[in-house]
């Protein structure tokens, strides 16, 4: 009975050297992958760093391009502004070239009635601008 006893203890003994092996190199690879893990969440904190200026920099040039568009919509209402300006001034002009051109041309008419009525020039052909 001794012999089975025996085999029996050294399958135990066998089993507890096994098991310890196991656990010796479980633990190994779990603190591998603890510092894997580790590692993984520093890189992942400096990519936030990464994106978290970024989205800064983004917003710093959001505003820019904010103000930037302020700056043309103003000065596109000062050309539109200072355009009719243009527009009504020589709507004036032209007015007063027309009157203007009216006045010659009934200073035209009359003298050319006071000329027929006190001399005999050719007729003078008038054109219209």
């Amino acid at each position: 009975m001794e012999k089975p006893l025996r085999i029996v203890i050294y399958l135990v003994l066998a089993l507890t050297v096994i098991n310890a092996l196991i656990t010796f190199f479980e633990k190994s690879q779990l603190k591998q992958i603890q510092n894997n893990i580790e590692a993984s969440q520093r890189n992942i904190d400096t990519a936030l760093n990464y994106i978290n200026a970024s989205r800064a920099r983004l917003d710093s040039l959001q505003g820019d391009v904010d103000k930037f568009k302020y700056y043309i919509k103003n000065i596109q209402a000062n050309v539109s502004i200072l355009n009719t300006k243009k527009e009504i001034e020589e709507a004036k002009s032209n007015a007063k070239l027309k009157e203007t051109v009216d006045e010659l041309n009934a200073k035209v008419k009359t003298f050319k009635e006071e000329l027929k009525a006190t001399d005999s020039l050719p007729p003078i052909d008038v054109k219209p601008l």
